[in-house]
């Protein structure tokens, strides 16, 4: 009984730091949304040294522990393995308080799902360990050498290069329960949402999606108690999180982010929300990589006129993909004139419908222009006056990350970090462009847009080439490449331009040039998985 104990015991202790140094992995694993297959393709990703670090790790546990019980053999096996068990704790307390200098750039998030995950891959990595140690055990008494004993639990030290797949395990056990339990959580928010009598409307495009979200939330809030998804929330579970926020119960109006990575998302979002009106911003290459061409890219998303009750309206960049669809209505261009597009605001007049609405903006670029007259044409439609619409526009302030202006120590910052699209990357540039001091960009490229990766990355490239900026760091090496060959080709200055390996990297590099007046454009900080 106590030799059962002893093991159970081991396989505890060993489950905890095994657990404790596949943090980081754990987190990477949130970021790919919880799928395999993302995950290790970030894990056998080119530069990623993850894998490396545990291999070593695990080298080195073997041969410390293997020389230090080899060492002390003179004292018995059991004193032996007692002092084995020094460096195996001593190289994995060290590991961890090591990885904890290098956090991911996307803290995890302690959700339930990860909770439960975690608890899981403790109890898969216990299982194993205690099943290794009593073959092991086995093994050593079925041997009967000393000089075997002495080196019979070495393998143990040698588990951390499994951890990823048994990460990996534990993900596929919890999903089956998760599915089944998101499933019954949609399933009831869609019931919910049927019930309601709030006017339901969803934002569908490519890219612009939580700018255009956000600015209709505080158009529309002029005249209604309006409550919209939170943050970049655009999946069924998302949807469901904010239907059953408590602030929904009274709300006159629901808007909804619906995003799409691949075929179906927009049926089943459409199918869950059933809106009364949407708002269509464009199609553009991203997440091509799932869709496998523009063109299919187009035909999922334009699948929220099968399910809008009455009107969708699209930007006029949509006008020949979607001339033919019955419930589309367009906002043409002029609906903005006389524009001013400043380095820190933005004005113009707002005509709807032949009234016209001067309107200022701390909105930059001509996106957010764009963005607000797709949003003030529906506001328009649902019955607010132009006082109305003037007001909130006024009262609207940048997104997070999102061509975010701020200033620090001088320097202008242009924050547009998050998830980057080709579109939304040429409007960022021109806007760097619009500031009288030095101008610098700091981008790791475009991803997600497949077969057509290295193309946008060589046209962003050139865009930032014709720019004639004045530093130009890239970083990392995922596409950093096609970027750089598409900055020379367009005549680019090799002289001002940098490779950095990461963004820390990037902001040393920056340090040494930037002063007071400068702007600095930080475009796609990409997360941990990329």
């Amino acid at each position: 009984m106590s030799e059962l104990l002893e093991r159970i015991v081991a396989a505890v202790v060993i489950a905890v730091l095994f657990c404790a140094i596949s943090v980081k992995c754990l987190g990477a694993l949130q970021q790919s949304g919880y799928k395999n297959k993302t995950f290790l393709r970030w894990l056998s990703r080119e530069g990623n040294l993850t894998f490396n670090r545990l291999s070593v790790l695990a080298l080195c546990l073997a041969l410390s522990t293997a020389i230090v019980s080899l060492c002390f053999s003179f004292a018995g096996v059991k004193i032996a393995l007692v002092c084995s068990a020094v460096p195996f704790f001593l190289l994995l307390t060290m590991y961890i308080y090591a990885d904890g200098k290098h956090a991911l750039k996307v803290p995890l998030v302690l959700t339930g799902r990860v909770k439960r995950l975690f608890a899981a891959y403790f109890l898969v990595v216990a299982s194993v360990s205690f099943t290794l140690v009593s073959v092991l055990k086995f093994l050593m008494i079925v041997n009967g050498s000393e000089m075997y004993a002495l080196i019979a639990y070495v393998p143990v030290a040698v588990m951390p290069i499994l951890l990823p797949w048994l990460l990996c395990l534990a993900n596929a056990l919890t999903g089956v329960f998760e599915n089944a339990r998101n499933k019954r959580f949609v399933k009831r928010a869609g019931e919910k949402l049927a019930q309601s009598n709030a006017v339901k409307i969803g934002v569908v495009g490519s890219y612009g999606k939580t700018s255009v979200k956000n600015i209709l939330s505080q158009i529309l809030s002029e005249k209604y108690a309006v409550v919209a998804s939170q943050q970049s929330f655009n999946t069924p579970m998302g949807v469901a999180k904010t239907v059953f926020d408590e602030k929904t119960d009274g709300a006159q109006v629901l808007i909804f982010e619906m995003g799409a990575r691949k075929k179906g998302d927009i049926a089943e979002l459409g199918e869950m929300v059933k809106p009364d009106y949407a708002l269509f911003t464009g199609v553009c290459p991203q997440h091509i990589q799932t869709f496998g061409s523009l063109e299919e890219v187009y035909a999922e998303k334009r699948r929220i006129f099968d399910y809008t009750k009455n009107s969708v309206l699209c930007s006029m960049a949509l006008k020949d993909r979607a001339k033919g669809e019955e419930k589309a209505v367009f906002v043409q261009d002029t609906s903005a004139q006389e524009v001013e597009y400043g380095a820190t605001e933005t004005k113009f007049t707002l005509d709807i419908s032949g009234e016209k609405i001067p309107v200022s903006t701390r909105l930059l670029g001509s996106a957010a222009v764009e963005n607000i007259c797709l949003c003030a044409a529906l506001a328009k439609v649902m019955g607010l006056t132009a006082t109305e619409i003037a007001n909130g526009i006024a009262k609207l302030q940048p997104v997070p990350h999102r061509l975010e202006l701020r200033e620090e120590n001088g320097v202008y910052i242009l924050d547009d970090g998050y998830n980057c699209n080709a579109v939304g990357a040429s409007a960022a540039i021109d806007a760097l462009q619009r500031f009288d001091g030095g101008k610098c960009i700091i981008t790791p490229g475009i991803v997600e847009c497949g077969v057509l990766e290295e193309e946008i990355n060589r046209a962003l490239g050139e865009k930032i080439a014709r720019a004639n900026l004045d530093r130009v760091i890239l970083v990392g090496q995922t596409l950093v490449t096609a970027v750089k060959n598409g900055y020379i080709a367009a005549g680019g200055d090799e002289s001002k331009l940098f490779i950095e390996k990461t963004l820390d990297d990037a902001k040393v590099n920056l340090s040494d040039w930037v002063q007071a007046k400068d702007a600095v454009l930080f475009l796609n900080d990409l997360p941990d998985i990329y």
